[in-house]
């Protein structure tokens, strides 16, 4: 790809964001009605049920998280809706709600010509959101429903680059240039989509957190701190570990070779869980 196609892909990018014309699918009319429900504190399991009833892929989607070895280790198979929301918890249910959403937009009919590319970032989602319910839950100072949440959105920056990629041929073939472009680029288009989406400010500023979390002052663990030290994790843990002046979020996070053995063994075990039961 010549320099002049890429600045021009590039400028594209550029004049998007700052008209603010980022977008991707928004998500389901019932993905929208729980988040709405969950606005509401009398918001009750039953009311969540008769919600998520009117979509039988998430009723589906639900019934086979509850029964996942992750959230049911006692095997005990749950057949009943309600039953199963109240098992999970609302964030659960919110949670598994957003992630058929945001699997069905990176799988996409119109997307096929990116297949193999999109399978990469959606397994990227799957473990990096793993890892950070994993610090965040450890950490007990961050919510690990939330930082799910920012695992799992951590990579539509990526998706909509590509999907504007198929208009440039040469880009998409060369893989050089088109990572170049995504490192750039995707965070801030990430949290322009977020944002559009209606996600708190929390998350959307975790779309850039290995450099967020080097300008943060307090000392205390912070969803940023959660991002940034899971990407280093999954990215190359033992280099990670190795190095004698970590990461300030693997430091917050007290993140060490004496303990990433249980952290890894758990994130891969709620990624194994999600895995299972995306597929069913």
């Amino acid at each position: 790809m010549s320099a002049d196609e890429q600045a021009s892909f590039m400028q594209g990018l550029a004049e998007a964001l700052n008209s603010k014309e980022i977008a991707l699918p928004s998500f389901p009319d019932v993905v929208v009605q729980i988040r709405t429900a969950l606005e509401d504190p009398t918001c009750t399991a039953e009311r969540l049920a008769q919600v998520a009833r009117t979509d039988p892929v998430l009723v589906s989607r639900l019934l086979k998280v509850v029964n996942s070895a992750f959230h049911n280790r006692a095997g005990i198979e749950i057949v009943d809706l309600g039953l199963a929301i109240s098992r999970l918890g609302f964030e659960s249910v919110r949670n598994t709600a957003i992630t058929l959403a945001v699997e069905q937009i990176f799988d996409a009919s119109q997307h096929q010509g990116l297949k193999a590319r999109l399978k990469v970032l959606w397994d990227n989602s799957i473990d990096l959101s793993s890892m950070c319910y994993t610090l965040a839950h450890r950490s007990r100072s961050v919510n690990a429903d939330n930082a799910f949440l920012c695992g799992l959105l951590h990579e539509v920056g990526k998706l909509y680059i590509l999907t504007k990629a198929q208009d440039y041929p040469n880009l998409l073939g060369n893989d050089d240039s088109l990572d170049q472009v995504m490192a750039q680029w995707s965070p801030s288009i990430g949290q322009s989509i977020v944002q559009a989406w209606g996600f708190p400010e929390e998350i959307a500023e975790t779309m850039d957190a290995v450099s967020a979390a080097d300008r943060q002052v307090a000392s205390d663990p912070s969803m940023v701190d959660v991002v940034a030290a899971s990407q280093l994790l999954l990215d190359n843990a033992e280099a990670a570990l190795a190095d004698a002046d970590q990461h300030v979020s693997m430091n917050r996070l007290d993140i060490s070779s004496d303990n990433y053995e249980a952290v890894a063994e758990s994130s891969e075990m709620h990624a194994m869980s999600m895995r299972q039961s995306i597929s069913g």
